[in-house]
């Protein structure tokens, strides 16, 4: 089953090597036992470089990945793990897509129906962003925003809501696509040279994708790179 990526990410400067515009349509194909792996959700695919240092929140800091509780999806050299939520079937190997976006190192998904699914991506930055003040991070964030925008997607606000994942800062936005009567909670999040970015997308299954989002941010931690 071939289900079209209405939005594909915003490259950045901060991240090691992509350009600085929404790059192509990325379509996810394949589809694992039980479920279908259609996705609409929008990507950031990592942030431009912020003007400005010092103020930044404090992320705290991680030197090693200790989940456990349940199924673990953490890829090998990776940064990051977290829990499949309850319900939920991990669809990384199946979701692939046919155009590049950004400098992403990892990306996993899990899913629960064909378009109801929650896609985990993970880019390794140039910059510390331990060392970037909140505000700079919200006005880069501002930016990939309006890029994501002008292809389709509309954010309720662009005045993020404050989240704290594993200790470390995390800015969340709603997102609504008409066409494909998607809608996504998306958050970005910062610990030192990397970002993750979480993409809880759904189409009918709200309730179900809410609280796994939920899961995943509670459960996943990530690992600190300097």
């Amino acid at each position: 089953m071939r289900g079209r990526l209405v939005l594909a990410g915003a490259c950045a400067m901060l991240a090691a090597a992509c350009s600085s515009t929404v790059s192509g349509h990325p379509t996810f194909v394949g589809q694992a036992p039980g479920t279908s792996s259609s996705a609409g959700t929008p990507s950031g695919g990592g942030t431009p470089e912020p003007t400005g240092s010092g103020g930044a929140s404090p992320t705290g800091d991680r030197q090693a990945l200790h989940c456990a509780g349940g199924k673990i999806i953490s890829p090998a050299g990776s940064p990051y793990c977290y829990l499949v939520p309850a319900g939920f079937v991990d669809v990384t190997s199946s979701v692939t897509v046919d155009t590049s976006v950004g400098s992403e190192k990892f990306r996993t998904a899990v899913a629960v129906a064909d378009r109801d699914l929650i896609i985990v991506t993970v880019y390794q930055l140039r910059l510390d962003t331990d060392e970037i003040p909140d505000q700079s991070l919200e006005g880069e964030l501002r930016t990939v925003l309006s890029q994501l925008t002008s292809q389709g997607f509309q954010f309720d606000s662009t005045t993020p809501k404050r989240v704290t994942v594993d200790g470390a800062r995390g800015f969340g936005y709603h997102a609504r696509e008409a066409k494909n009567k998607l809608q996504a909670n998306v958050y970005f999040t910062f610990r030192g040279k990397t970002e993750v970015e979480i993409n809880c997308q759904w189409q009918q299954q709200a309730a179900d994708v809410t609280k796994a989002c939920g899961s995943i941010l509670t459960s996943l931690q990530i690992k600190s790179i300097k």
